[in-house]
C-alpha cells in the first residue's frame, strides 16, 4: 500500500483563487474601472447567505473570463439608459469599477456600474485639430485587450439618476 503524500504548505499563495467561481468580483477588477461592452444577458438563480434563492441578472462582457451579476443598484444604473428590457442592452458600454457599500454592521467591497458619457463633441477652431488623439487600449481583468473610453471620462464622477435625488430634503 502506497503512503499517503504529505501536504506540503506553501508560504505565499493567492488565498481567493481558492474561492474562485464564475461571477466577477471586486478583487478581479485590481482597483481599476474598465469600458466594457454587454453582448449577453441572461436570468439566473442564486442562492444567497441565508439559502433564499433569488433571480438577478447576469451580464456577459465582452472579451471578459467571468460575468457580472447584476445586483439591483446596478441594473437600476443600466435600464435607466438603455431600457429595462435586457435585449436593449446588447452591445451597449458600461463602465465597471470597484466600490464599497453597507452591509450590515460592516463595509463590504462591490462592483459599481455606469454609462459613458458621450465625448463632448470638438469645436471647430481653425488651426487646431478636429479629433483627440487616440487613447491607448485598455485591458479587461483577464488581461485581454479592450475599447478604452475617452481619456476625459476616467475622470469623471458617476452619472446621478433619479434615485440620487430621493431624499427627505424639501428643497
Amino acid at each position: 500500500m502506497n503512503a499517503p503524500v504529505p501536504f506540503a504548505p506553501q508560504a505565499n499563495f493567492d488565498v481567493g483563487a481558492l474561492y474562485a467561481g464564475q461571477y466577477l468580483t471586486a478583487e478581479d477588477l485590481g482597483g481599476s474601472t474598465y469600458t466594457a461592452i454587454i453582448v449577453a444577458v441572461e436570468r439566473v438563480e442564486v442562492t444567497g447567505q441565508d439559502g433564499s434563492v433569488k433571480a438577478k441578472a447576469a451580464i456577459t462582457l465582452q472579451g471578459w473570463p467571468k460575468k457580472l451579476l447584476s445586483n439591483k443598484t446596478n441594473f437600476e444604473t443600466v435600464a435607466a439608459a438603455y431600457g429595462r428590457q435586457s435585449a436593449g442592452w446588447i452591445g451597449k458600454p458600461i463602465e465597471v469599477f470597484p466600490a464599497t457599500t453597507p452591509m450590515g454592521p460592516r463595509t463590504v467591497a462591490c462592483i459599481r456600474v455606469r454609462v459613458p458619457r458621450p465625448a463632448a463633441p470638438a469645436a471647430a477652431v481653425p488651426g487646431m485639430p478636429t479629433s483627440a488623439p487616440a487613447a491607448p487600449a485598455a485591458v479587461v481583468p483577464n488581461g485581454a485587450p479592450a475599447a478604452a473610453p475617452p481619456a476625459q471620462v476616467a475622470m469623471l464622477p458617476p452619472l446621478m439618476t433619479a434615485a440620487d435625488f430621493a431624499d427627505d430634503i424639501p428643497y
